[in-house]
């Protein structure tokens, strides 16, 4: 289980970053926070249950930061 949940969460963050290095997205974008947001939730979930306890901090921000930038952008 924690194999399927850390290859979508790592092939929406990967989506999301190709996206926006191609100009198809941009950094205060809905879609790209959100991506960035279930993507790293994901990852977060699948390290916990292997014990990652570092991929669980760094998924854990990652995916804090992005709920950050939407609850932003929905203020504006």
């Amino acid at each position: 289980m924690s194999t399927i949940l850390s290859s979508v969460g790592a092939a929406l963050i990967l989506l999301a970053f190709w996206l926006l290095q191609t100009g198809r997205l941009r950094p205060e974008q809905h879609s790209y926070q959100l991506m960035n947001l279930v993507g790293a939730g994901l990852l977060a979930a699948a390290a916990a249950m292997t014990s990652s306890w570092a991929f669980v901090v760094l998924n854990t921000v990652w995916a804090l930061v992005a709920l950050w930038a939407l609850a932003v952008r929905r203020q504006r």
